[in-house]
């Protein structure tokens, strides 16, 4: 039985003319997916970057600044209405805790966001009225239910739009690295069987012209090469920045953030202790739990130690808020101004103790003129050189935050327009290399 022989592939059949018209398709073809490659890759390191940088952190940071504002504008009304010299202060906080929530809502990216922001414009106007009632009436009742309005519904809504923010933004960050990889792994495929396409083209000249080298297709194979490396230099300082605009200045910022504006609520307990009789208790618990979010030492453990321990370059065991931007330590002259926060914060707790123990002495008029009066060594003075501190500390990782996502943007810089016109030189180049063996069988 005779043996039948399959034939042989069509690309064999070809001549060397239409074998070169083959390669220089291949070539090209490869070369839009190599461009398409780098455009999916710059897409979406800029995504992450996009969401990271300009959607989601500026949202979080605003609703930290609107709950910062709005517990201060709690402890300026108690202030007020316990005799407090600042009228004014009240009003400037407002107008602050308005603006950024104007700033919110020109910033909202996601669905989630819009009904956190509505609702503490609606509670605000309802918290002031009550507030207003408080002044006209010194009604010590109608305060009290102004703080219940900004206990239960205005911070847990600002709190409710930094989660939604936050979860965006951990989702983005956790997806990221994902993507980066299988962008990278796409491209350098793609740029791989460019080359790969090349060399042999060259080797088919070698072996079917006696040609040694195409000098256009060397060219075209070093511009292939090159671009491939500078786009992955471009991703990799992408990523660079994106690890220090989320985990070195992100995560310092938020914990910072946090710590502030517990801090005035705290501050608003204290002031609410003096003022409110009848709920002084509750006032003195969420004052200690507020306290312990911000820096909680285990029993035993003063304030001093722990203090030591961080200027030693130790962690020691402490949890809360100013625990965790300790222990995240990167830029330079950030520690010296956590820890003086911190210094700042024990000391502040420690003038709240000798406030409540005047208190309980039935020595209401010392306790009051050591809550609300702000010279040097009483309470409001050391809770703003705790604030400053905190400021200091935010301002180093704030611009840090700025440099890096700046230093993303400005990498991805008109990436699409230069890989197009690397496409192209390719494109060319490979045409003309492949055009002057071409006309030799013309």
């Amino acid at each position: 039985m005779a043996t039948k022989t399959l034939p042989a592939p069509a690309w064999q059949n070809l001549n060397t003319p239409q074998t070169l018209w083959a390669s220089l398709y291949i070539i090209w073809a490869l070369d839009v997916l190599l461009l398409a490659a780098a455009i999916v890759g710059a897409q979406v390191h800029r995504g992450a970057m996009q969401t990271i940088g300009k959607d989601a952190a500026p949202s979080i940071i605003a609703a930290q600044h609107i709950k910062t504002a709005l517990a201060d504008m709690d402890a300026d009304a108690a202030n007020e209405l316990l005799g407090a010299p600042d009228q004014e202060a009240y009003e400037r906080h407002r107008v602050e805790a308005a603006t950024k929530l104007i700033e919110a809502a020109k910033n909202i990216t996601y669905a989630d966001e819009q009904k956190p922001i509505v609702d503490i414009q609606v509670g605000m106007g309802k918290y002031e009225r009550l507030v207003q009632r408080a002044r006209d009436l010194h009604d010590v009742n109608a305060y009290s239910e102004a703080a219940r309005v900004m206990d239960d519904e205005l911070l847990p809504r600002a709190d409710e739009l930094d989660k939604v923010n936050n979860r965006e933004l951990d989702k983005a960050y956790n997806g990221q690295s994902g993507k980066s990889i299988a962008s990278v792994v796409f491209l350098l495929f793609t740029g791989a069987g460019l080359v790969a396409a090349l060399v042999a083209i060259q080797k088919f000249l070698n072996q079917r012209m006696r040609r040694i080298l195409n000098p256009m297709l060397v060219l075209t194979t070093l511009v292939t090469l090159g671009f491939v490396l500078y786009a992955l230099s471009v991703f990799g300082a992408e990523r660079k920045d994106l690890k220090v605009a989320k985990e070195d200045a992100f995560t310092s910022v938020h914990a910072l953030w946090r710590a502030r504006a517990v801090a005035y609520a705290a501050n608003a307990d204290e002031s609410r202790y003096l003022l409110d009789a009848a709920h002084a208790q509750e006032y003195e618990q969420k004052f200690q739990e507020k306290a312990a979010a911000l820096a909680n030492l285990p029993s035993g453990t003063s304030f001093a130690r722990v203090i030591e321990a961080y200027r030693d370059g130790r962690k020691p065991a402490i949890t809360g808020y100013l625990a965790d931007e300790l222990n995240n330590i990167t830029f330079e002259g950030e520690r010296y101004a956590a820890i003086s926060a911190l210094e700042n914060f024990g000391e502040y707790l420690s003038i709240d103790g000798e406030i409540r123990s005047l208190q309980r002495s039935g020595k209401h008029a010392e306790a009051l003129e050591l809550c609300i009066r702000t010279k040097a060594g009483q309470s409001n003075a050391v809770f703003d050189q705790f604030d400053q501190a905190v400021g200091k500390t935010l301002d180093i990782n704030q611009k840090a935050f700025d440099e890096a996502v700046a230093g993303g943007f400005s990498a991805l810089s008109n990436f699409e327009i230069k890989a197009g016109i690397a496409a192209v030189i390719i494109a060319l180049l490979a045409f003309v290399g492949l055009l002057q063996r071409i006309r030799e069988y013309q």
